[in-house]
């Protein structure tokens, strides 16, 4: 290897080592974490903290059920997760083809739901005072207002669509 090469990995590795040696870097408070997704052709977002994760939709397996939203049963981490459509609970249309991703949501496993969406589009942090009360929307779980990339994107109330799951609502 030459002088040059030599010179150039040292620099990499310092600055490798370098990111070790700096403090983490923290959320700020002032900023809200976003998951932006596609469910019933429209772009919505959960927040990150309502959320217990986003895992692809394995296979499924209907059950009988009065419940329209309830698509059935999925395996995940060894116990069984009822799975809804997010855009039935929310009343948008369902899509043709069969949602690919579900967001969990619940407290713990034994309460854990999967809420079934078409398309994740990404995550995104927004500092908090970009999210504004939605204007009197048609749709219930829809309470907030986000703009991304221009346009404004409303924000699933994942704790209200529990509620409503639970039949408390």
């Amino acid at each position: 290897m030459s002088d040059d090469g030599r010179t150039r990995a040292g620099a990499l590795r310092e600055a490798f080592d370098a990111t070790f040696a700096a403090a983490p870097s923290t959320a700020r408070r002032d900023e809200v974490a976003l998951l932006r997704l596609r469910a019933g052709g429209e772009e919505l977002a959960l927040r990150v903290l309502e959320t217990a994760g986003l895992v692809p939709l394995g296979r499924l397996t209907a059950v009988p059920a009065r419940r329209t939203e309830l698509l059935g049963l999925t395996g995940l981490r060894g116990g069984l997760l009822p799975v809804f459509d997010l855009a039935r609970l929310l009343g948008l249309p369902p899509q043709a083809a069969a949602p690919r991703w579900l967001a969990l949501a619940g407290a713990g496993p034994e309460e854990q739901i999967g809420l079934a969406f078409d398309e994740f589009l990404g995550h995104e942090r927004v500092p908090a005072g970009e999210l504004h009360a939605a204007p009197e929307a048609p749709r219930r779980h829809l309470r907030e207002v986000v703009q991304l990339r221009g346009r404004p994107v409303p924000v699933v109330a994942v704790p209200s669509l529990l509620h409503a799951i639970r039949g408390n609502a």
